[in-house]
């Protein structure tokens, strides 16, 4: 389905608002927090949740709502990850539009979604709708929302106006990324291990893994529970476990004081009990180079020469690697090195 948005007066609105939004300069925790105001001005709804995504994984690293406790969190990521639904954000990520009401995904059955079931009806929504959106920019998907009404349904309007605002979002995440990534240190606290029950408690943790757990960038931080992000790691590692696959419970994630993380997720041994032990670490430049050259927008050759370059691979190393000349590598470097410094970055060099 495409959908063409008509340059309505509400949908203009709506643009002028999120592209003064995107010039606002804001960090992440005060754009999600920004973009539910201005949604919420824009488009009407009762309750919402916010996520920021590794465009690698499509798994999430931040979140902002004001309304969901942790269960209706932590039910939504086992829906997300390990049942069967419509309007996945993975599968929002690659349509066109990448946007969805639950109504129009369930052709008004709600009752075929486990995830209305289960998690939305319980909780006031039987009456009302789910609307999804994906905000990418590019080919990568940066963040997404879910938007929620107790009573009533979301209109194509309602459609119509996340698919336009959604690459502006998708833009002031991917800049308020480069602002967390200007604040990175190089400290060297040691790596952290969570162990994680298969109800996504704690079981035990160590004294780096409770001091990085408060680094996590979550509006739920006070509940005493396993923060959204480090459940969905382990969700996404029993998942490849139950589907033997080779896919990797991995994500990059801001923390407070500025700078990445690394959670590493991955079961233990064959448990059948679920029991998933996830690693956190500050980030190394090689691990987030990835994230970071996107976020600046470089070229796909352009993030290849900067990965391997903080691999501490020389010019020749990386002629040699990717069959191009010294004189091109060296052109693609240069390039990515003027980006980053017009934008405010030091870290390619």
């Amino acid at each position: 389905m495409t959908i063409r948005a008509m340059a309505t007066p509400p949908l203009m609105r709506a643009r002028r608002q999120f592209v003064r939004l995107l010039h606002r300069g804001l960090d992440l925790p005060a754009f999600l927090e920004a973009a539910d105001r201005t949604m919420s001005s824009v488009l009407p709804f009762d309750d919402s949740c916010w996520l920021t995504l590794d465009p690698g994984t499509l798994l999430p690293t931040s979140h902002f709502t004001r309304e969901h406790g942790i269960e209706v969190l932590m039910a939504l990521a086992a829906n997300e990850f390990l049942e069967d639904d419509l309007n996945k954000f993975a599968d929002l990520a690659r349509a066109k539009p990448p946007v969805g009401t639950l109504y129009g995904a369930t052709q008004g059955d709600l009752q075929r979604s486990p995830r209305f079931t289960k998690v939305l009806a319980p909780h006031g929504h039987e009456n009302g709708d789910e609307l999804r959106a994906v905000f990418i920019d590019g080919d990568s998907a940066w963040g997404c929302v879910a938007l929620h009404r107790h009573q009533g349904r979301f209109d194509a309007d309602d459609v119509a106006l996340i698919a336009d605002a959604g690459g502006y979002i998708a833009k002031g995440i991917r800049r308020a990324i480069l602002t967390s990534a200007l604040g990175a240190d190089d400290g060297a606290d040691p790596p952290g291990l969570i162990l994680v029950r298969e109800d996504d408690s704690v079981e035990s943790l160590t004294p780096a893994a409770k001091f990085w757990l408060s680094e996590i960038l979550d509006s739920t931080a006070d509940s005493g529970e396993l923060p959204l992000i480090v459940a969905s790691v382990a969700h996404r590692a029993r998942q490849a476990f139950a589907e033997r696959t080779q896919d990797v419970a991995q994500a990059r994630v801001p923390r407070r004081a500025g700078g990445w993380l690394f959670l590493d997720a991955s079961m233990m041994g064959d448990d059948a009990q679920g029991r998933v032990g996830v690693i956190v670490h500050l980030a190394s430049p090689p691990q987030i180079a990835g994230l970071i050259a996107e976020a600046y927008g470089l070229s796909k050759r352009e993030r290849e020469v900067t990965r391997l370059v903080l691999n501490g691979l020389s010019t020749r190393e990386i002629s040699d690697r990717l069959t191009l000349s010294p004189y091109t590598v060296q052109d693609h470097r240069s390039e990515a090195r003027e980006q980053s410094q017009d934008q405010g970055g030091r870290w390619v060099r």
